[in-house]
């Protein structure tokens, strides 16, 4: 199916919004470089540590998706999971952004004591599964990095993706239901970003998980009025499912 048959929606921030149509997909086989996996693992461990395990994709299409699992250490009190593999394929950025924005790469971060289920023991790396409901972070992680390249489109600073239309929550017990991607924060300057001995410029994004009312937010008033929001109420990369909506926080102290 083509880009044409995808909604572009004009947002009262200004922005435009995409509803992307439904599409039949098939087997591609994926594109695969060693050479760049090994770099953008390098790169990461420096910020993050050395990754303890990876979650290899089985079979892929398009591109070939593991899951690097970086354990909780010293001064790093939560698991770090970042992808490798988006970057294999350039993704259509429009050509109106300026820069090379093309190839990216994923991260999100848990606390150190979030409940795997029966995919880990005591001190050991998860044995991750999409299919465990306690992994659901990890399924979005590698969902959203085949994303653009199932859908001829690109993700990049600020860009927000809901789970459903109208939005649901990602699992039962948990208010959150859509990512938000910005670059690291809370490491180096120079996490977000690397060059490849090929020349490419790889980008990094954090994937942060958003109330309704924060998405509701960012598509009415713009990125820079939701990350005011999200800064005031203590904004942290690491995944809460049971943190209240800086929105309403907001309005308890007469912001909005």
């Amino acid at each position: 199916m083509s880009r044409d048959s995808d909604e572009i929606l004009q947002l009262p921030s200004g922005a435009r919004a995409y509803r992307y149509a439904p599409r039949e997909i098939g087997f591609t086989p994926a594109a695969s470089s060693p050479r760049t996996i090994e770099e953008v693992e390098a790169h990461l461990s420096r910020h993050f540590g050395t990754p303890e395990t990876v979650f290899h994709e089985i079979a892929s299409s398009r591109v070939h998706i593991d899951v690097q699992v970086v354990k909780p250490g010293p001064g790093r009190d939560h698991w770090t999971f970042f992808t490798t593999g988006m970057s294999d394929l350039p993704m259509q950025t429009p050509p109106n952004v300026q820069g090379d924005f093309r190839y990216a790469e994923l991260i999100i971060k848990l606390p150190a004591n979030w409940d795997f289920g029966d995919s880990t023991s005591a001190g050991a790396a998860p044995v991750l599964s999409e299919d465990d409901p306690a992994c659901w972070p990890i399924a979005w992680l590698k969902q959203l990095a085949r994303f653009p390249h199932t859908y001829n489109t690109w993700l990049g600073f600020g860009h927000t993706l809901p789970n459903g239309d109208p939005p649901q929550p990602f699992v039962p017990g948990t208010k959150l239901c859509a990512f938000l991607l910005l670059p690291p924060f809370s490491d180096s300057d120079d996490v977000h970003v690397t060059t490849l001995s090929d020349g490419r410029t790889v980008h990094f994004y954090v994937l942060h998980a958003l109330h309704l009312e924060e998405l509701s937010l960012k598509l009415r008033e713009g990125t820079t009025a939701l990350l005011e929001a999200l800064e005031r109420a203590g904004m942290s990369e690491v995944l809460d499912p049971s943190r209240p909506s800086a929105v309403r926080r907001r309005k308890l102290f007469g912001i909005l």
